[in-house]
């Protein structure tokens, strides 16, 4: 079992078996590979990304297929192969949410840097995507976006 003090949730204790790593961190977080996946509650969206390596770190993440049906990031073969995914299905896609304090309707998602995860091999990897179809300041709530926003 692991043991850290976090800065939201206090003490937490979780099974090694419960540890995702991404590969090559988050961008413009490093020092932080190891993390622990929290739904925020049963009947909520949204999940907690904890950093296992940084226990004051801890970022906001949503399914994109819940506000956005039509998101449909290119992985690359060479994510493919590192994440050990033997079937497109198994994959999990979030993106961070920005929540602005006392505006949560203005909360806002990088869907040009999804999360793309494996559960059964527990690797994830961020991608980089030079889209202009996505936007790294997506509003979630708000759907009367920008036509280079869709």
């Amino acid at each position: 079992m692991i043991k850290i003090s976090t800065k939201h949730f206090g003490e937490m204790e979780f099974s090694e078996d419960s540890v995702v790593r991404v590969l090559g961190g988050l961008i413009g977080l490093s020092g932080s590979e190891n993390f622990v996946i929290i739904r925020y509650q049963d009947d909520s969206p949204f999940y907690w990304l904890q950093s296992v390596d940084d226990p004051e770190l801890a970022l906001v993440m949503i399914n994109p297929l819940l506000f956005k049906s039509d998101y449909d990031p290119p992985i690359p073969l060479s994510v493919h192969q590192e994440l050990d995914i033997q079937n497109p299905g198994e994959l999990s896609i979030f993106v961070i949410v920005t929540i602005p304090h006392g505006s949560p309707q203005d909360m806002t998602a990088n869907l040009l840097g999804p999360l793309v995860v494996n559960p059964r091999s527990r690797r994830a990897r961020q991608l980089v995507l030079d889209d202009r179809h996505y936007s790294h300041r997506f509003l979630v709530i708000n759907q009367d976006q920008p036509a280079a926003e869709k």
